[in-house]
């Protein structure tokens, strides 16, 4: 699968949602290589919920971005495309990284009161990229400081 395409067809889904927000979207997919083995649409889930979540907790007038790159491999290691997810939102603080990931849990209660959700989108997002013998992490320097999502996974070995 072209894992740009389910990127790039994930953002035209929020694409609506991001220009009722005024919000700029910048996607830089430079990956050279982006072909993989696996499973389309819950790869495009994934980074719908990346880019969902961007768009929610990011302000009005705000930036998101989209990139990807390769990383090579090793002898151990298969090489690897890394897609980003940055906002301009309102971010976390240092706890959160790993919470964020758990089903039904957000960075604090004062997030589910003011933006709602069941805290499922980065339990299911992790699900499916662990299945795909990929990782993902987020990371983010404070309150108000924005957000980078990351995720890792391995190319196909095309001949």
């Amino acid at each position: 699968m072209d894992l740009h395409h389910a990127v790039r067809l994930a953002a035209e889904i929020v694409m609506p949602d991001m220009a009722g927000r005024t919000q700029r979207l910048n996607l830089a997919l430079d990956a050279n290589a982006h072909e993989l083995s696996g499973d389309f649409k819950r790869l495009q889930q994934v980074f719908w919920n990346l880019l969902k979540n961007a768009s929610k907790f990011t302000p009005e007038g705000g930036e998101i971005a989209i990139r990807s790159r390769n990383e090579p491999g090793s002898s151990n290691e298969p090489a690897r495309i890394v897609v980003e997810v940055t906002d301009t939102g309102i971010g976390f603080n240092a706890g959160a990284p790993e919470r964020i990931f758990e089903a039904f849990t957000q960075a604090n209660e004062a997030i589910i009161q003011e933006y709602g959700g069941l805290g499922l989108g980065l339990a299911i997002a992790r699900a499916v990229v662990k299945a795909h013998d990929g990782e993902i992490r987020g990371e983010s320097a404070g309150h108000n400081q924005g957000a980078t999502f990351t995720v890792r996974l391995p190319l196909s070995r095309i001949k």
